[in-house]
């Protein structure tokens, strides 16, 4: 007989109850002990007038409650669309929180190709929801036919991740249409995350398809992970909705301020994303070609590779003070790792050669 379970202190939701945390590995990810090429980050910091603003302001009016000023406006022209189309929110994971939490009902579903973006399926566990869809087929392609085919009558949303984090898989502008176009009473949610290193973009969708939602993060290639910002893009109508759901504070101002002036000063970010995308990337693709390594190229600052052992390989960069971040099945043959300048990038490849002669 089975021992009878302690009663919890408290009682929570079934759905709740049967979920397991969302825990990124983040013990040890000491930056100046470690080469960090396991979070997608910037490899640079935002440039010295970002931190000079931030702490003006914390020398000042860090006790007053937000105000947000004229930054919808400033956003809206680097979207192009009207401050009305857009909503901010505290990272682009609240994005997805409060957008699946606005459409689906305990026990409807949303389709999304797997494996994807871990938030995704933690939002859906919480509200009692199944997400559901085709797997990426081994060459990782995006399996466009397959994904429509997934849509039943419980579907409330249709999520593309663009380029999809972990496998790196594009979605073209015409699969993106072809869906929105299949499916008009479907809200599709495109994740734009690394939209400033593909430099495609669905926003020009949204004046034909009003079912369309776009997501993007000041995370990446703008450097602000620590600060949590992110962004919804759709129509006025729907921003309105979401409204209802995010709080009149949840984005904190010091992340819209480093925002503000990374978009004034959009020149250090973007000299970075050209040396990541146009030096950094075609030299990793040519050695690891040259030393025979499979790997899944992407539009972004990231990449799977598959090594013979994938824990062999990640123990020998972790004990030489790299990290990169072993995947979960069904791809857990693979390790995805992102572009770092390119000083640190022949650091890698020097270690990785070492693991490949060991």
């Amino acid at each position: 007989v089975s021992a009878p379970q302690m009663k919890q202190s408290i009682e929570v939701r079934d759905a709740i109850s049967r979920m397991s945390p969302y825990t990124p590995p983040l013990e040890n990810r000491d930056p100046e002990a470690f080469l960090l090429m396991d979070f997608n980050e910037s490899p640079l910091p935002p440039p010295p007038g970002v931190i000079q603003k931030i702490s003006e302001f914390l020398n000042s009016h860090v006790h007053i409650y937000p105000i947000y000023g004229d930054f919808l406006e400033k956003l809206g022209n680097y979207s192009s669309v009207p401050a009305e189309n857009l909503l901010l929110t505290n990272g682009s994971d609240q994005a997805i929180d409060i957008i699946m939490r606005s459409l689906l009902e305990n026990g409807e579903e949303a389709a999304m190709v797997q494996p994807g973006f871990q938030m995704y399926n933690q939002t859906a566990g919480t509200l009692g929801c199944k997400l559901n869809g085709p797997q990426f087929p081994a060459d990782f392609h995006f399996p466009h036919q397959e994904l429509k085919e997934s849509v039943n009558t419980k579907t409330r949303l249709i999520v593309l991740i663009n380029p999809n984090n972990p496998t790196g898989t594009s979605v073209s502008l015409e699969q993106i249409e072809d869906l929105l176009k299949s499916f008009p009473d479907i809200p599709v949610l495109v994740d734009e995350a690394y939209y400033e290193f593909t430099g495609e973009t669905c926003v020009s969708l949204l004046s034909s398809y009003p079912n369309l939602i776009v997501i993007r993060t000041f995370s990446k290639a703008l450097a602000l992970p620590s600060l949590r910002l992110g962004y919804v893009i759709a129509s006025p109508d729907f921003i309105l909705e979401l409204q209802k759901i995010r709080g009149p504070y949840d984005v904190n101002v010091v992340a819209v301020l480093a925002a503000h002036e990374q978009l004034n000063h959009p020149e250090h970010w973007q000299k970075m994303v050209r040396h990541l995308m146009d030096e950094c990337k075609p030299a990793i693709e040519k050695y690891f070609d040259e030393k025979q390594v499979k790997y899944f190229s992407s539009k972004a600052n990231f990449m799977l590779v598959e090594p013979p052992d994938v824990q062999q390989a990640c123990k020998f960069l972790m004990e030489n003070k790299i990290l990169v971040r072993p995947m979960r099945p069904p791809i857990a043959h693979t390790f995805r790792m992102s572009l770092r300048m390119m000083p640190e990038m022949q650091c890698f490849m020097d270690v990785y050669s070492r693991y490949l002669n060991s």
